[in-house]
């Protein structure tokens, strides 16, 4: 058997004095509540930045294909909903759906309020997972391709504003050419996505009843909203899809379109590196405080193993084996506390926040094994590169010292 191994794990197992004990509980301690806190960190960012995107990019689709011109109001100039590029888009193995969007801004109006919303008319072939699964009373829009739709979703925070339910018919006016247009739409549904803005604002109808506002006919869109299947492709497929649209039109990519709620996101990445950062300084000081006292109180058996001939290199090892000893328990209680915790938030919501500030109602967490090995492998490099440090120090003890030493 390795002489270092053998040594190092007798210390490991050994209580030695009482204070020695006390605080290498101490940094096993430290690592663990380090790890936890890296993890939950990194977690809670992540989450956060999911939720947040996958929210605008339930409003706005993942590439929208409109007219090239500067106009950045909701009302985009109108383009022929028969666009030549449309059949090969779709046929792209990267591109989930495309489907047209009429937008015009309209006036709610009730017995006692008024409300000033953008409707957003879809086709019946519009990806509706994002509103369902944030649907918390009625039903969907039912749409048709051959008949106008008169029916309308609108958000919570509208509809207790203006003190309406599903059920009920509302009055829309709508202004084009200078001429009031109005639209009797039945409320059928009601959601809440939790992102303020684009829920006071936006509300979706039938792409038809929109369309006629503009024209007698059907052939008209504000735009092409685009799914991919990997959104990690996003950049690649605007630029392709750029490329085929032709002169007159343009695409733009999610994340171009909110550049300053993407770019917040991008942000939030320093937050947790600065937690990721302060809880290894908080680790790793710990560690070497420990094995800094450890050395002190084991001098006498580092100048034993010396005068018996062990090498400088077999007893810096011996001390490694003891180090390995203090992290390896230091990540398991890590690994259980942050996991445990995320795992009660993910299934209670235990963790509450104000919606209207953070556009969701509970701490989100995701957490992914790729994430958990990574934390745990760097941990584990880190806080043992760091004690060789004090490990070197061995080197210097001489044995006659060492063994009068008290």
């Amino acid at each position: 058997m390795d002489l270092s191994y053998f040594v190092g794990k007798k210390i490991a197992t050994q209580s030695g004095k009482s204070f020695t004990r006390l605080i290498i509980r101490l940094a096993v301690a430290a690592v663990g509540i380090s790890l936890a806190v890296m993890i939950l960190a990194i977690g809670v960012v992540r989450g956060f930045q999911n939720t947040v995107k996958d929210k605008v990019i339930g409003f706005d689709g993942h590439i929208q294909v409109r007219n090239l011109d500067l106009n950045q109001s909701s009302e985009l100039k109108l383009i022929d909903i028969n666009q030549p590029f449309l059949e090969e888009a779709r046929k792209h193995s990267q591109i989930e759906s495309v489907a047209p969007f009429c937008m015009k801004a309209g006036i709610i109006n009730t017995n006692q309020e008024i409300e000033g919303m953008v409707f957003k008319g879809v086709s019946s072939n519009y990806d509706w997972s994002f509103l369902e699964s944030n649907l918390i009373s009625g039903r969907l829009p039912a749409l048709s391709d051959s008949q106008d739709t008169y029916e309308v979703i609108l958000s919570k925070s509208v509809v207790d504003r203006l003190d309406l339910d599903t059920g009920q018919r509302i009055e829309v006016y709508f202004i084009h050419n200078a001429k009031v247009r109005r639209r009797r739409l039945n409320l059928v549904g009601i959601f809440n996505t939790g992102l303020g803005e684009f829920d006071k604002t936006v509300a979706f109808t039938d792409i038809r009843v929109v369309q006629r506002i503009y024209t007698p006919d059907y052939n008209v869109a504000s735009g092409f909203e685009v799914t991919l299947v990997d959104l990690e492709r996003m950049e690649d497929m605007t630029d392709w899809l750029d490329g085929i649209v032709g002169i007159s039109l343009r695409a733009e990519s999610v994340e171009d379109r909110h550049d300053v709620i993407f770019k917040w996101l991008k942000i939030v990445d320093s937050n947790a590196l600065i937690i990721i950062v302060l809880m290894t300084v908080v680790a790793v000081v710990n560690l070497i405080t420990a094995f800094l006292i450890l050395i002190v109180d084991r001098t006498q058996m580092i100048g034993v193993l010396k005068a018996l001939g062990a090498r400088n290199g077999q007893v810096v090892k011996v001390f490694l084996y003891k180090g390995v000893s203090m992290v390896l328990p230091g990540l398991i209680i890590g690994n259980l506390v942050g996991l445990g915790l995320a795992f009660i938030q993910l299934k209670t919501g235990l963790i509450t926040l104000p919606e209207e500030t953070y556009y969701m109602s509970t701490v989100p967490l995701d957490i992914s094994w790729d994430l958990v090995i990574a934390l745990n492998v760097g941990t584990l490099v880190i806080t043992m590169l760091m004690l060789l440090i004090p490990a070197i120090m061995v080197r210097f003890i001489t044995p006659v010292k060492a063994i009068r030493f008290q």
